[in-house]
């Protein structure tokens, strides 16, 4: 990978050109005030300037005053995508390589620890030396225990825990320092997060204001990131509009991007409606791997439930445009807006938690449907936890395939405005230039004059992967360089034009993908078997890629005889994995596993209600049957290693796990498994919601030869479920 910021005399030549018109009301400093307004869950297309029907004036004036980029990518969710963002890194470098936990898998390396790393610097950490006030609004999802004020940040106001949280919780929501009172504290009955975090966001500029110093704020909502939640008066002006459905829509949303400009050329073209990934029906809706259902084939009451939700989700956006407008309104007040640097993009693309009708409820499974005019308004109402759903996602994201969590286009790819008239003017053309949202933290510093410290409070940092993003934002071109992914099991590299993609969840065997962006933006042909030498050749630059920034672990001196079949990827591979039907029967699991140092998970099916584990704890065999949410554990005092079988047996009277042919061990049954688990069987790994009483992801140090789940034929594996290859 290319490092590309630029050079530090560059950047003071250009600071001293912007210099010379800094208004008298403008910060004391010749350096520019900057804010990021970050997007929680926004899709590629649903603002108006990118070919939305939900309104965002505010927003679309920032983009026909500045610049506007057609591929800023992310890393396809919430916290790693603010992790890369925040500090200029790739996501496992920043420590966040999937998401935040308080039981990080030490055997996946400081990539997954959950939190912000060490050996990283965040934007406030940066800015302060350079003479910055730093404040930050809402949502933070780095985890509490690397929170805003410990990284740097002055104040704080919003919520540091967990991804997302009800809007009318007024309680919920902390100020930072401890002991700052709030400044701003509407009653309970009136309070509305988003329209809280933007008067903040205007009452920390004033603050910084006051100082004659140049100040950032990062505005980070937590709209319109589910629960869908909006006053019922805001949501009501969208009903009629939705109710023409997403097929017409989405046709729409495309010939308005061609009317714009974004989309140039015959290179786009778009798809049909995207599948719902692969589930269990009840989360799916029914759709589990079949696409999206068209809109006229729902009965009325469907339609109506699913236009009330579309028409909440379009009330959030708004809501987040106009505190866009009033900081604007502000800055032009207090005449520094020519002299602000302003960003504003999604952190991932439209969620499709979890099938065509959304879900209902905390469990997030399922929904019902709402038919009277009285439960169709409490949509969004206080208390309520709701998602729109993966065909509403598929509108969000046009004309892009899969969501968020994905690392097809639609789950990688950012709406992106940047706005500073003194630093730049009016770009009237689109930025078509892949750059990614680690790029962000180099074009602050490059704009304010910062520089990245190679240590910070006594520790050697990483050094910044991202490239400053103000030569493009000026007419220039970045050095070529390839930009890699890694979510959950979902792959992709980008090198020039061509990308490779390797996805989860899908109806069809688990494979890489190749498509030539420049011919085919949208990926609707795949080119992987026209072009096996270019695949090849990409896929082990994923690899090396993965190794660097420690997606993946080199095998130390115990795993050096463990054998590994193809690529990294063929250890997530599930095409040979068949699920059993495991609900009210007894079971017999036979596992066969080769590891000189055993840890992590050798086959699960399940999730966190209902499921079943083989796994090691730091070489001790271990048994998990998970029944309604609580586990029942059997495992070994002794660690093992070699080759290793384990027998395990669920009855409805008892459980029995034994190792290497020799006398099991025997506990009370918690009972049959009751329903079909909401995961599919995982060979040499457990990838989603933990089956057994582990954090997820978690896989195997070692390799799994042969499986057989109750009166299955042996599956031999050929040594592919080898753990740090994933």
């Amino acid at each position: 990978m290319n490092h590309c910021r630029l050079p530090s005399a560059c950047v003071a030549i250009q600071i001293l050109v912007v210099s010379f018109a800094i208004s008298t009301f403008a910060t004391a400093a010749e350096n520019p005030n900057i804010i990021v307004v970050l997007a929680d869950d926004l899709g590629y297309s649903d603002l108006g300037c990118y070919g939305g029907e939900i309104r965002t004036p505010n927003i679309d004036a920032l983009a026909g005053g500045g610049a506007k980029f057609t591929q800023l990518y992310n890393s396809a969710r919430c916290c790693p995508s603010r992790a890369s963002l925040m500090t200029g890194l790739y996501p496992t470098q920043a420590g966040i390589g999937d998401f935040t936990t308080d039981k990080p898998d030490r055997n996946r390396g400081p990539g997954y620890l959950g939190r912000l790393r060490d050996d990283c610097v965040t934007i406030a950490e940066v800015l302060k030396p350079a003479g910055y006030g730093c404040y930050y609004v809402g949502k933070w999802h780095m985890h509490p225990e690397t929170g805003p004020i410990k990284r740097g940040f002055d104040e704080f106001y919003g919520y540091t825990n967990a991804h997302s949280h009800d809007q009318y919780d007024a309680d919920y929501y902390v100020r930072l320092p401890q002991g700052r009172d709030k400044e701003i504290d509407p009653p309970a009955e009136q309070f509305y997060a988003t329209d809280v975090f933007n008067r903040y966001a205007l009452e920390f500029i004033r603050q910084g204001q006051k100082t004659g110093s140049p100040w950032l704020l990062f505005l980070g909502h937590s709209s319109p990131h589910f629960p869908i939640q909006a006053p019922a008066e805001r949501a009501d002006a969208y009903e009629e509009l939705y109710r023409r459905g997403w097929d017409v829509l989405r046709a729409e949303r495309f010939e308005r991007m061609k009317q714009n400009g974004l989309i140039n050329g015959k290179s786009w073209t778009l798809p049909p409606r995207e599948i719902v990934p692969v589930d269990r029906d009840d989360i799916a809706n029914g759709f589990s791997g079949q696409q999206n259902p068209a809109w006229e084939s729902l009965d009325e009451s469907r339609r109506n439930d699913l236009v009330r939700r579309m028409a909440v989700f379009a009330a959030m956006v708004e809501a987040v445009d106009r505190g866009v407008g009033e900081i604007v309104e502000h800055l032009k007040t207090t005449r520094d807006l020519d002299n602000t640097l302003i960003l504003f993009l999604s952190d991932n693309g439209a969620c499709y938690e979890w099938g065509p009708f959304g879900f209902d409820g905390k469990s997030r499974r399922g929904t019902t449907t709402l038919s009277s005019d009285t439960d169709l308004r409490n949509i969004g109402g206080r208390g309520t936890h709701q998602s729109y759903g993966s065909a509403w996602a598929n509108l969000g994201n046009t004309p892009f395939r899969m969501y968020k969590h994905f690392t097809h286009e639609g789950g990688i790819s950012t709406p992106f405005i940047v706005h500073w008239p003194r630093g730049f003017g009016t770009r009237d053309d689109w930025i078509r230039q892949p750059v990614h949202v680690m790029d962000i933290l180099p074009t602050l510093m490059d704009a304010a004059g910062a520089e990245y410290p190679s240590v910070f409070n006594g520790i050697e940092i990483t050094p910044a992967e991202g490239c400053s993003l103000m030569p493009v934002l000026r007419g220039e071109r970045l050095p070529k360089r390839s930009i890699g992914f890694d979510h959950q099991a979902a792959h992709a590299l980008r090198a020039g034009d061509w990308k490779i993609v390797y996805s989860k969840r899908m109806p069809h065997d688990l494979k890489w993908e190749l498509y030539n962006l420049a011919n085919d933006r949208c990926e609707t042909v795949d080119l992987a078997e026209q072009e096996p030498e270019r695949l090849q050749t990409m896929v082990a630059a994923w690899e090396t890629w993965a190794t660097r920034v420690g997606v993946t672990q080199k095998a130390d001196a115990n795993q050096a005889g463990v054998k590994s079949r193809g690529s990294a990827h063929d250890a997530n591979k599930q095409s040979d994995v068949k699920s059993p039907k495991v609900s009210n029967r007894p079971l017999r699991l036979r596992v066969l596993v080769q590891s000189e140092n055993p840890n992590g998970v050798a086959i699960a099916q399940g999730g966190n209600q209902h499921g079943y584990a083989l796994h090691f704890i730091e070489g001790r065999p271990a048994f998990d049957v998970r029944i309604n949410g609580s586990v029942t554990r059997l495992a070994f005092d002794s660690p093992v290693h070699g080759t290793i079988s384990l027998d395990a047996i669920i009855t409805g009277d008892e459980i029995t796990l034994a190792v290497n042919g020799g006398k099991p061990i025997v506990a009370k049954s918690p009972g049959l498994i009751p329903v079909e688990p909401m995961d599919q069987l995982s060979v040499g790994f457990d990838d989603r919601t933990a089956a057994g009483d582990y954090a997820a992801p978690n896989r195997l140090r070692g390799s799994v030869l042969e499986y057989t789940v109750n009166e299955t034929d042996v599956v031999t594996t050929d040594n592919d479920r080898t753990l740090h290859d994933d």
